[in-house]
């Protein structure tokens, strides 16, 4: 009897401490797995296409604010700049405040053209240390920097007038020539962007790439999914150029370059500005996807109006459309800017 209690004893024990030894290898897994998921979410807080742009911003609004400046200037400059971070590190963690402290090297590529009011540089440059927490509204991560003072510097004196420097959102490789009616120059942002992205390596994509007229570029240069093309409502009197028209802006908002190309002459769709995937490019991350205004047939062309947000910069466009016939198809021929956007 009381061997066979003993044994009892003995047996319940042990498969009480299995269970026990059970539960702490459980236990230290799901800590594994929560020091790893706490890891990453620090590592994205410093290295992200996200951080990056948000460390930019942050540099350009200290610009800003050291006044007098313009700021629609400066606003445009960082919407077509691309910011990048260069061995990008956690340094470390304020718990109590939820603080995530990073440093790098923070890398600004200017668009063509803004140089001139840089004294010349096509990048700037400057290690700096960042912090990143989150906002009180929830609107994600707040990022505050030291050591840009250089690139603030530098921002802060930029004078050159917007259209001097910006990216064209759509430009034909013509120059207008005597005749303007033949020679017509379009509207599409020219790429000034390392390859970074797409973003999203530690910084979730890495920048590659330099300044090509190929490819529009603002901020960063990344391929998005093309929205549904919505159907263009022209009035029941439209012209088959307006309805041309109408459908090749309507992909434009959509960001969709396939569709758009398709509305363009044959010999400009293979490459440069018309090109399908230079328009999905930068149509395609605009903040605020384009959307026509209007459509106003002037002779055999036609002015039409636009508006779209790449971020901190607005566009309200005006451009003159020119179509012609190929194969009893209208298609665009050419699309002169009168904005500069």
């Amino acid at each position: 009897m009381f061997v066979r209690l003993r044994q009892t004893v003995e047996a319940t024990f042990a498969v009480t401490l299995c269970v026990a030894l059970a539960g702490c290898d459980r236990l230290k897994h799901q800590n594994s797995g929560a020091m790893k998921l706490e890891a990453k979410r620090h590592q994205t807080a410093c290295a992200s296409l996200s951080a990056n742009d948000r460390v930019k911003n942050a540099i350009f609004d200290e610009a800003i604010s050291r006044g007098p400046v313009d700021r629609a200037n400066l606003d445009t400059l960082a919407d077509y700049s691309v910011a990048r971070m260069e061995s990008p590190v956690v340094k470390g963690w304020d718990q109590s405040l939820d603080i995530t402290r990073c440093e790098g090297r923070f890398i600004l590529e200017v668009p063509p053209g803004a140089e001139r009011g840089l004294g010349g540089a096509r990048r700037l440059q400057a290690d700096i240390e960042y912090t990143a927490q989150a906002s009180a509204d929830g609107a994600g991560l707040v990022y505050r920097e030291k050591g840009a003072d250089s690139i603030v510097t530098k921002l802060a004196a930029f004078n050159l007038g917007p259209v001097a420097y910006r990216p064209p959102p759509a430009i034909d490789p013509e120059q207008p020539g005597p005749n303007e009616a033949e020679q017509a120059q379009v509207a599409l942002p020219a790429q000034s962007a390392p390859q970074k992205p797409t973003e999203r390596t530690l910084t979730e994509r890495s920048v590659k790439g330099s300044a090509s007229t190929d490819a529009p570029s603002a901020g960063v240069v990344e391929q998005a999914s093309p929205r549904p093309v919505p159907r263009a409502e022209p009035s029941r009197s439209a012209s088959s150029g307006e309805q041309t028209v109408r459908a090749f802006y309507a992909a434009l908002g959509a960001g969709n370059g396939a569709a758009a190309a398709a509305h363009v002459i044959p010999e400009k769709r293979s490459s440069g500005p018309f090109s399908a995937g230079a328009i999905s490019r930068f149509y395609g991350r605009l903040h605020e996807p384009l959307s026509l205004t209007s459509v106003t047939p002037e002779g055999s062309a036609y002015r039409v109006t636009y508006r779209y947000s790449a971020g901190r910069s607005h566009c309200s466009g005006v451009a003159i459309v020119r179509v012609t016939n190929r194969g009893g198809r209208d298609l665009i021929r050419s699309i002169r800017s009168l904005s500069g956007c």
